[in-house]
């Protein structure tokens, strides 16, 4: 990747930050509900793991309430792990490893983690995918630790009705949001013309070409993280069909 000294990452960040609270705009709460839920469920951490952690927005927030602790931010977005280290730097550790992949598990020095988050991220893994996932952090999280994760959990599709009335709610919310400012896709956009991540952008290409994403519904969740022997897995949170989703190991 290009290296430059000229991109304005804490820019950028901020600009993310802005237009991710446009589709939640409780997004600073629940940031800081699930570093509550981890206090009361696992203690303090001695390790906490951010999965899919984009630009390092939850993995910094962590860092700052626990400063004590090794935080790991682990996503396969080349773009998006650039930004994390130009802005919070190494006070987190960032690996570079694909979460749908075995080889993740060995590549953030493997277990035991006390705690893992992520947020808005892991929705995009398809279902089938999630089994794996769910064994995988399993191994690497202790007994009584604890998994949060705040995201778009799609419902039940055996209640169609139900579930197709939660999403039209949410779009509706966000499209409200949205009247105004930045979305998701314009940030990508303007992002894409930095010279200094052009080789980041090529490498983010190559890599996510083909790749089949998710949709992933509560129940496979609910399933993978059961069936992965999770003591207690239940959702915390709900407005429509964004959740915070928690599991105890």
């Amino acid at each position: 990747m290009t290296t430059g000294t000229d991109l304005d990452a804490e820019h950028w960040l901020r600009r993310w930050d802005a237009q991710q609270e446009r589709y939640i705009p409780d997004r600073e709460e629940l940031f800081a509900l699930a570093l509550d839920v981890v206090d009361r469920l696992a203690g303090t951490p001695a390790r906490l793991l951010d999965l899919a952690c984009g630009p390092g927005s939850f993995a910094a927030r962590a860092a700052a309430r626990w400063t004590g602790a090794e935080v790991v931010g682990v996503d396969v977005d080349p773009v998006m792990l650039e930004l994390a280290r130009r802005t919070t730097g190494e006070r987190v550790h960032w690996v570079d490893a694909d979460l749908s992949r075995p080889g993740w598990t060995d590549a953030v020095g493997g277990g035991p983690f006390d705690a893992a988050v992520s947020a808005t991220a892991l929705h995009w893994l398809p279902e089938h995918a999630l089994p794996g996932l769910a064994q995988r952090l399993a191994s690497v999280l202790r007994p009584g630790g604890v998994f949060v994760d705040v995201d778009t959990l799609l419902s039940d599709p055996a209640r169609p009705r139900l579930a197709e009335l939660t999403r039209t709610l949410r779009v509706e919310r966000t499209d409200r949001g949205l009247a105004t400012g930045e979305d998701f896709r314009a940030w990508w956009d303007a992002l894409a013309d930095e010279p200094a991540l052009a080789d980041g952008f090529a490498e983010r290409e190559r890599r996510f070409a083909g790749r089949v994403t998710g949709g992933s519904s509560l129940p496979a969740w609910e399933q993978a993280l059961s069936g992965a022997g999770f003591a207690e897995v239940g959702t915390l949170t709900q407005t429509f069909d964004r959740r915070t989703l928690v599991a105890i190991r």
